[in-house]
């Protein structure tokens, strides 16, 4: 009786045939089944056919997992653009990554409206595979506690967790030599170009998975007209064009060790702003904005708002989602799942009125629930705001239930005339994010110079990323999770400054798990609009509670932008920030030329901070890493002791690199001024003269 059964369910509908799946696969390695299903009307809805596997590890740990409908593309370069041409596949996938070495069984389901279910073409409940030992590895990304992050990894065949600080820029969408009637998108060609900059330099981009003309999972698609508009793609006919695009681009990037965030809804599809017609060039509406969107056009909502309280509107977006973690959820290299771009703006930026606002809330504490059930390798899910502002009762609450804080940030270069510039914006806005979220990790997701004005862009004023390396290391011991992630990507491609990433990569991601803490602060003080360094020495730094371990970076402050930019006028006037033209083309800004260098602004190297909790006397032991290249620099390896006085807090004293200022001249030795220390408390029996001898490895620091 009970083998009659089981062929019974072997032949009913639905009816899983045509299984290939490997036998063996690596540790953190992608295990993926394919198979075949009947027809169904809609195969992104499971109310309609829903397949799944559920896999045992060696020790009885338990992965559910959601199969996804696959359409296989090939895509060619004849030129200097993609074509996509469909491949006669098509069929379902079961994407795995097993966590563990050893034996692994899986059973293969799937459940239509009839609630009949389907077990393996074999007839067989259990199959299995082998999960093999490697000898390196990268896994899942977590959160290490309140502040920092850890990856899973295997070295030298050891499994162990070490530090993951991601760094690295957005490329949130590729471009194209025509979008117009005869689209001609770069897709995954661009992309391979920019992966192949960030290898070695950065290990973190960001990119949109929705918008309009680029890549997009549902919406408009430019390359397939139909009636002289583009083919809509939503709900019951997922892109999977772009669905194959964003298959290679993840694996491309983890090839090539870069995580990525993907950002799935952007306020730019819900803008109220009409498409634009350019008839001189013969194209149709560019389809996008609120006009354009299908949760308007076909879901029928009435406006942009409702899409965080209709029921069809959340039921298609689940759907949306768990197609998202079903097809890409297996990759370790997926930082995190972010559910909306800047969500404050997509009134045409206008404040959402506060009785939507609560919408919003709920809206994001219901998917991320909805993603924590679906997710079987607990991605981080966050989302990201214009603003903190806690004037409204948005962002005090919109990411309490999500797993970080992401802010965007954008600044006039017209208006930074002082040099509180990007340096101590960050630092502030970071400070301000742990006062609304003091259980939550932040992470500035966009940053960059205002670009409304092309006066106000790093392109012409900022060659060399002068800036930008500066707040890139401010920002890395501003207490964030990474340091703050650069949005213009054309820019970095354009003056070949994904290099400006390196240093501070290699330095972050040798550091061990840091405990939470780690508070950031400054040696500056402000004074009316400006921040006034002691010994004109600007220095951002992190301090543990116990304040046995510092770690910073330290430049004199003549290699401040705000400075250097006075320096590129020839005549001395201010119109560095005013003008579209180059004032002074032979300027430091614009050659780097050591004979255009700045002298040191600072009087002495000596750098000073508050340590109020250790007694006079304590020894510590100063190490100092190249901000060039975030390797130490062993020679300047020194020891300093805490100093105190009747009317002032104990101090820690210790020298600038001499290599990179000479007290004597007050030469730089360096392009930015700077340098990078990590301070730790010496050992008691330690002396000057015996002193630890540094190491390329950085010990574990003490909580």
């Amino acid at each position: 009786m009970l083998l009659l059964v089981a062929v019974a369910l072997g032949y009913a509908k639905p009816n899983i045939t045509s299984l290939n799946f490997p036998k063996t696969v690596d540790l953190f390695g992608l295990y993926e089944l394919s198979f075949a299903l009947d027809p169904y009307s809609n195969p992104y809805d499971p109310e309609v056919i829903h397949a799944y596997a559920v896999f045992v590890g060696p020790q009885n740990q338990t992965f559910t997992v959601d199969a996804f409908y696959y359409e296989a593309y090939d895509f060619s370069k004849p030129k200097n653009y993609e074509i996509a041409t469909p491949r006669n596949e098509k069929g379902w996938r079961v994407r795995f990554t097993p966590d563990a070495v050893g034996e692994w069984t899986f059973t293969l389901y799937a459940t239509d409206r009839k609630g009949s279910t389907a077990l393996t073409a074999y007839n067989k409940k259990t199959l299995s595979f082998q999960c093999k030992e490697v000898t390196s590895a990268k896994g899942f990304i977590s959160k290490a506690n309140t502040r920092y992050l850890k990856r899973d990894v295997v070295k030298g065949g050891q499994r162990c967790e070490e530090s993951f600080f991601p760094v690295g820029p957005n490329i949130a969408w590729y471009s194209a030599a025509d979008f117009g009637r005869y689209a001609k998108p770069y897709g995954i060609y661009e992309y391979e170009h920019y992966i192949d900059r960030l290898q070695g330099n950065a290990n973190y981009m960001r990119m949109w998975i929705n918008r309009y003309q680029f890549l997009s999972i549902y919406g408009p698609e430019q390359t397939e007209l139909v009636k002289g508009f583009p083919k809509m793609y939503f709900d019951g006919s997922l892109n999977q064009k772009d669905s194959a695009e964003l298959d290679h681009i993840v694996q491309y990037a983890k090839d090539h060790n870069v995580t990525i965030t993907p950002c799935i809804f952007n306020f730019r599809n819900f803008f109220h702003k009409p498409a634009i017609v350019d008839a001189t060039l013969d194209k149709p509406a560019m389809p996008s904005d609120w006009i354009n969107n299908p949760f308007h056009t076909i879901v029928g909502l009435k406006t942009n708002l409702d899409f965080f309280t209709d029921k069809e509107a959340k039921r298609i977006t689940k759907n949306l989602l768990r197609y998202i973690v079903a097809r890409w959820g297996y990759a370790t290299n997926i930082l995190c799942w972010e559910l909306w771009n800047e969500v404050s703006n997509m009134c045409d930026g206008v404040g959402i009125p506060l009785n939507k606002q609560l919408d919003i809330i709920n809206w994001h504490e219901e998917m991320a629930s909805f993603i924590r059930d679906i997710d079987p390798y607990h991605h981080l899910i966050s989302t990201s705001s214009g603003t903190h502002s806690n004037a409204t009762s948005l962002y005090p609450k919109v990411f309490s239930k999500l797993d970080f804080v992401m802010n965007h940030d954008y600044q006039s270069i017209q208006k930074s005339i002082s040099r509180e510039q990007f340096s101590v914006i960050l630092l502030r806005l970071a400070k301000q994010a742990f006062e609304l979220y003091p259980d939550k990790p932040f992470f500035m997701g966009e940053y960059g110079f205002g670009q409304s004005n092309p006066a106000r862009q790093y392109a012409d004023k900022d060659p060399y990323g002068i800036d930008m390396h500066n707040s890139l290391w401010s920002s890395a011991f501003s207490g964030s999770m990474g340091p703050a992630s650069n949005w213009f990507w054309e820019f970095l491609k354009a003056n070949d400054l994904f290099k400006r990433y390196g240093p501070v990569k290699t330095f972050l991601n040798s550091l061990p798990i840091l405990s939470d803490s780690f508070l950031p602060e400054t040696t500056g003080e402000v004074k009316g609009l400006s921040m006034v360094f002691p010994n004109n020495l600007e220095t951002y730094y992190q301090i543990n509670r116990a304040q046995d371990t510092l770690i910073g970076w330290c430049q004199d402050t003549a290699f401040c932008y705000q400075s250097l930019r006075h320096l590129t006028d020839a005549a001395g006037n201010n119109h560095h920030f005013i003008d579209n033209k180059v004032n002074d083309p032979k300027g430091y800004v614009y050659t780097l030329n050591a004979a255009k260098r700045p002298r040191a602004s600072s009087r002495d190297n000596t750098v000073s901070i508050a340590v109020p909790n250790q007694p006079v006397g304590t020894r510590y032991t100063v190490r100092w890493f190249d901000s060039e290249t975030g390797l130490e620099l062993p020679a300047e390896t020194t020891t300093a002791e805490v100093k105190g006085g009747m009317f002032r807090q104990n101090t820690l004293s210790f020298e600038f690199p001499r290599s990179i200022r000479d007290p004597k001249t007050g030469a730089i030795n360096n392009t930015f001024g700077d340098a990078v220390f990590l301070i730790s408390k010496a050992d008691k029996s330690s002396t000057k003269d015996n002193a630890p001898k540094p190491t390329r490895r950085i010990k574990v620091m003490k909580k």
